[in-house]
Formats: structure tokens, C-alpha cells, sequence
């Protein structure tokens, strides 16, 4: 996680800030420590750079634990919290939401190859191209329901800092991956093409000031009134939302008085009377500002 975040962070349940026990620390990069909230002490780990913020930790470990027992760790009391934890649930990334979200970037596709850009993604594209700043500004955002992350780059484009927060720790790990890597990466290729993968051209991506981390959609590890953006995706990788009222509640919490809150028709119900104009709509995404 980069240093720069944590000022933004706050427990999901009493949004108290967080207090840092560093344990590995590389330049502005936060790999491996504890999270300590002010009010309670209550702990939450930060493993291999993200930080894993739900309101139900254990419930969390035990449904993802094939994920955590996989994870490096260095240090022997991380690696105890952790493994006293994880349960036998699995979670794992769906490739066919990566290869929709990144296939636009294959860098020598087959021929036939479907380079098309993932239809929320060009919405967004669009939205944010209308409404936001042209040039990077000193901006937050954050991606509520990131999934495997192209929508917190998409959104980089215009703000400076951007965080994306979804259910499911592997999806987290995938996109921040995206967001760190200095190596190849590649995308399965379609079994009729002959090839095993398929690389990918990276270099278009704004990755500067990007990073993921695993909350709640209706109880979000932030502080009130942080937030520049807020982008609250129709689901995430663990699927729709469950509490629709709550996860709008939230979204409105964290941004600022006057704050641009872009949301999936689908909160439409619970997103009434925010104000949109028709020139603010693109697809299925809407545009309101917190009051």
C-alpha cells in the first residue's frame, strides 16, 4: 500500500484512524504491517501491500483462506495472525473478467482477436472525459466494487490518487498487481489461436497513484468527507450488492460536500434526487454530487 493512503484510511465500523505498526517497509510503499485503530486498538493486517479492511475480518479469512495461506510473508507474527485465520474457503479471479477488462491492450493480438473495450469502462471513460479535469489534479478518488481494476485507471487519467476497494482478495491482488508491475503480463489467449498467452501493451495505463484494498461496499475503511470521487461500480467480484440503501449511504459519507458521486443505474432507487443531468448519464452510469 503507498504511504500516502493511510491518512485516508479509517476503521469500517467506528471510522476512527489508523495508527501503523510497520513491519516491512520499501521506500513509500507499505508491504507488510498491522493497522491499529485509534478508538478500540483494533487490529487488521496489511499483507504483500494490501491492506485487508472488512468489517467481519475472521468471517473474511475463513472464506478466502486458500488465498492467504498462498500469500509471502516475512514476518513470523504477521504470518501467526494470518494463519490462525484462514479458513478453507476459496476465492479465486475470474480470467474471463480480466481478459474483458484488459483485452483492448493486447500488444500483437491474433488475428480475429476481440480488442474491444469492456462496455463499462468506455462509459466511464466517457463520463469522466465530460465531467472531470482534463489534466491529473491533487484529487482522491476511490472505486467502490473494482474487481480486477481497469475502472481506478480509467479514473487515474484525471486525479492524482485513487484507491479501489473490493470483496474479494484475489481480485484485489490481481489488480494490484497490474498496478505495480514492472514485468510482462499477459492474458489467456483463445484456444482456436494457437497461442498459450497473449501480452499485453501496459504503458497506456496511468498506474501512478493507484492501489486496492479489501472492504465491504456498505461499510467502507475511510474517513468522513475524503473523498474528491467516489465511483460505486453495479457489483464486485464477489457479486451484487446485498444492501443497496447502505452501500449509497456510504458512498455519500466519504465524499466531500460537493464531490463528484458517479454510480450504476442500478442504485438508481437509492440514488434519487441527486440531481443528474441528462448531459451527465453515459450507459449505465450516472453522475450526482453530494450536497
Amino acid at each position: 500500500m503507498r504511504s500516502a493512503l493511510l491518512p485516508l484510511l479509517a476503521c469500517p465500523r467506528t471510522h476512527a484512524q489508523y495508527d501503523l505498526d510497520p513491519v516491512r517497509v520499501a521506500e513509500d510503499e507499505i508491504v507488510e504491517a498491522f493497522l491499529v485503530s485509534r478508538d478500540e486498538r483494533e487490529v487488521r493486517p496489511l499483507v504483500a501491500g494490501v491492506a485487508v479492511l472488512p468489517v467481519d475480518l475472521r468471517a473474511h479469512m475463513r472464506s478466502h483462506g486458500n488465498v492467504y495461506k498462498r500469500s509471502p510473508i516475512n514476518d513470523p507474527r504477521l504470518a501467526r495472525f494470518l494463519l490462525d485465520a484462514a479458513g478453507g474457503g476459496h476465492d479465486r479471479v475470474a480470467f474471463d473478467e480480466v481478459v474483458g477488462h484488459y483485452r483492448d491492450l493486447a500488444a500483437q493480438p491474433p488475428e480475429g482477436y476481440d480488442t474491444t473495450r469492456h462496455p463499462d469502462d468506455e462509459a466511464l471513460r466517457a463520463l469522466f472525459g465530460h465531467v472531470l479535469p482534463a489534466e491529473r489534479q491533487p484529487m482522491a478518488g476511490v472505486i467502490v466494487g473494482s474487481g480486477v481494476g481497469r475502472a481506478a485507471f480509467v479514473l487515474a487519467r484525471h486525479i492524482e490518487t485513487v484507491l479501489g476497494l473490493d470483496r474479494s482478495i484475489a481480485c484485489v491482488r490481481r489488480a494490484r498487481n497490474i498496478a505495480v508491475t514492472n514485468e510482462d503480463f499477459f492474458l489467456p489467449a483463445p484456444r482456436d489461436s494457437g497461442l498459450k498467452e497473449i501480452g499485453l501493451d501496459l504503458s497506456s495505463l496511468v498506474r501512478d497513484g493507484v492501489d486496492f484494498a479489501v472492504a465491504d461496499p456498505d461499510a467502507l475503511p475511510l474517513a468522513d468527507d475524503c473523498m474528491d470521487v467516489v465511483v460505486v461500480m453495479g457489483a464486485d467480484s464477489k457479486g451484487a450488492w446485498t444492501d443497496p440503501p447502505g452501500v449509497c449511504a456510504e458512498a455519500m459519507r466519504v465524499a466531500k460536500p460537493g464531490g463528484f458521486v458517479f454510480w450504476h443505474e442500478v442504485l438508481d432507487p437509492c440514488a434519487a434526487g441527486k440531481g443528474v443531468e441528462p448531459a451527465t448519464r453515459e450507459g449505465p452510469f450516472r453522475l450526482g454530487a453530494r450536497a
